[in-house]
């Protein structure tokens, strides 16, 4: 069996997954793992399978579009040419939050800071907390990232040229190793409460000029569930 990839995006409803799984089943395709996400009102889906052996994907993709018409979907079908890879063992995983005045230099400006120091962004999700309006300042978005920075890079460097990208965007950035994040969300998660993130110092988080902002409990309750298992 070859392993494929079906791409589908559209407006988003219900029934989009059963019909995309109900068609690769009547192919004898295995479905192995989906990734969907929405966003103001579209749907985009990633859906891996194995398929079997003489399967011609100009027909499996046809099928598909065809059950996804009249939904106002389209599909479209690619071999994956690798398995993918785990990260590089001489890297470290961080959670990054970015919290202020949303701008159009917000995201080329922090992901310029990454690039600079070759570190990889593996998810990002950013949530503006109230729509802008006609002759008003930017109202205040979240950025969560999940970073991979390389193990050699100078954490006093990195963490400087994040600071500066800070104070010129005037935004809060918190960034704290991947593993303490989600030890810091199991433990308060055990307790019922609300996860007071971010709030860890010292060795344990780094923090640009945070304190408690109004839309902290709304990055507590985006993150219950960030590291879902089978999300």
């Amino acid at each position: 069996m070859g392993r494929l990839l079906a791409t589908v995006v559209g407006v988003d409803r219900t029934g989009i997954v059963h019909s995309v799984s109900s068609v690769l089943l009547g192919h004898g395709c295995a479905l192995s793992e989906v990734s969907q996400t929405t966003l103001l009102g579209q749907f985009a889906g990633l859906f891996s399978f194995a398929a079997p052996g003489g399967l011609d994907r100009a027909v499996l993709a046809a099928d598909l579009n065809r059950a996804l018409e009249g939904m106002g979907m389209t599909a479209w079908v690619t071999p994956i040419e690798s398995e993918p890879t785990a990260p590089a063992p001489d890297s470290e995983p961080y959670v990054m939050t970015l919290t202020g005045p949303d701008s159009p230099r917000l995201i080329p400006t922090v992901t310029g800071a990454l690039a600079s120091f070759e570190a990889n962004i593996d998810n990002l999700r950013s949530v503006a907390l109230s729509p802008p309006e006609e002759g008003i300042s930017p109202g205040p978005v979240v950025l969560v990232l999940e970073i991979t920075v390389p193990a050699g890079v100078s954490q006093k460097a990195f963490r400087q040229s994040l600071a500066l990208a800070a104070e010129d965007l005037g935004i809060e950035i918190s960034l704290q190793h991947r593993d303490i994040f989600e030890a810091i969300h199991r433990l308060w998660g055990a307790r019922q409460g609300p996860v007071p993130y971010p709030w860890v110092k010292g060795a344990l988080s780094w923090n640009v000029s945070w304190a408690p902002r109004p839309w902290t409990p709304i990055i507590s309750w985006w993150l219950q569930g960030f590291h879902a298992p089978g999300g």
